[in-house]
């Protein structure tokens, strides 16, 4: 792309228009080529910010440069609960500009908040396009924005836009090597070893602290069965914020997803059934297939804070995985992943903005945190 004419505009998508989608669909696959797996299409968007989505339409702005888009942020809404209240939230995302436009020319539309004459927001594809992002979501009734940036993207979240970083250092990004490891391919020997070690001393421990226990795979017929008949664990900490899940919020997330094909594992202890692990194959931008665990439903607390027992059980349905991934949320320390065959391998930060709700409180911070309640994971 040409540097004769730097300058751009805002341009709002809420609408979702087709040729629109379209567009912003050609500058991930051509810009950035493996954010999206395992392409960029319209009917992402229209999937996470359409009215399908049970928690309301979402929010897309676009910088265009001479027809072309060059920058995106969107905000995909969410419902979270605290104190037994539901808060209408969105999540930022998609933030990205085309390198050309990094530090580079300036915004010919004219800022819309008159408070936030700051040239950054004239400058900064991404600082504006996420400022108009949040200014249009406040507008619409959203009182909370939070995020899972990346170490680039954190600093002018923090200093620039007002966002503050919450539960810092509680949530971390986590593997689990399988044999299927390639880029360990000179010690698999040592992998296999390992892993095996890990399997049966998980598979013992859980033996000694829930007695027989089991993973099955399961359809989502049977998923869906679960969510609408299960009483799920209740999160009853004072002041924390959680992602509410519904039948109808779990069947459009990961039944419905429009490019992933989701897989559900039920976890059953003594032959009764007390939670789900829900799980996709994703091959990462580095060329790493992975299993991904998105998300968890436990009816039994006990079993939601061992959930690396049966975490560690994916590896035998794992075939063609390289490695299992999965985030936690304040879990057990390192020395005790280890044993199980987990490494930890970074700090995942999570930001927020929260706006005063109708009572005038601010929204609490969170009390637990899944890979599956980020688009950006």
């Amino acid at each position: 792309m040409g540097q004769s004419d730097p300058d751009w505009e805002v341009v709002s998508l809420d609408d979702l228009n087709p040729h629109g989608l379209q567009l912003v669909s050609d500058f991930f696959n051509e810009q950035f080529p493996g954010v999206f797996y395992p392409e960029c299409t319209p009917d992402i968007f229209k999937w996470k910010l359409g009215l399908d989505n049970p928690a309301g339409s979402g929010f897309l702005t676009v910088a265009m440069n001479n027809g072309v888009v060059i920058g995106t942020a969107s905000g995909t809404r969410k419902i979270l609960a605290s104190n037994n209240q539901s808060i209408s939230a969105i999540e930022i995302g998609d933030t990205f500009t085309h390198p050309n436009f990094r530090k580079n020319g300036k915004c010919i539309t004219e800022l819309a908040n008159t408070a936030e004459m700051d040239p950054y927001f004239i400058r900064s594809v991404f600082g504006r396009l996420v400022s108009e992002t949040i200014t249009r979501a406040q507008l619409a009734g959203v009182v909370y924005i939070y995020g899972t940036p990346n170490e680039n993207s954190k600093p002018p979240y923090l200093k620039r836009l007002q966002f503050r970083e919450i539960d810092r250092d509680k949530l971390n990004s986590n593997i689990l090597l399988t044999s299927q490891t390639a880029f360990l391919h000179k010690i698999r020997p040592l992998v296999i070893l390992s892993t095996k070690f890990s399997q049966i001393y998980t598979r013992a421990l859980s033996y000694l602290v829930f007695g027989k226990n089991s993973l099955l795979e399961i359809t989502a017929e049977d998923f869906l069965y679960f969510c609408s008949q299960e009483s799920l664990a209740v999160h009853d900490t004072e002041d924390k914020t959680y992602l509410k899940r519904t039948p109808e919020i779990l069947k459009h997330r990961y039944v419905n997803h429009p490019s992933y094909n989701y897989r559900f594992f039920q976890i059953a202890v003594k032959d009764v059934v007390k939670g789900v692990l829900i799980t996709c194959e994703v091959i990462r931008s580095s060329g790493v297939s992975s299993l991904v665990v998105s998300d968890w439903l436990i009816s039994d607390k006990r079993i939601e804070k061992k959930i690396t027992f049966f975490i560690s059980q994916l590896r035998s349905f794992s075939q063609k995985s390289e490695i299992i991934t999965f985030w936690d949320f304040d879990g057990p320390s390192k020395l005790a992943k280890f044993f199980h065959g987990i490494i930890v391998r970074k700090k995942i930060s999570l930001i927020s903005k929260a706006f005063l709700d109708s009572s005038g409180q601010v929204v609490a911070e969170f009390g637990d945190f899944h890979m599956g309640w980020s688009d950006n994971g």
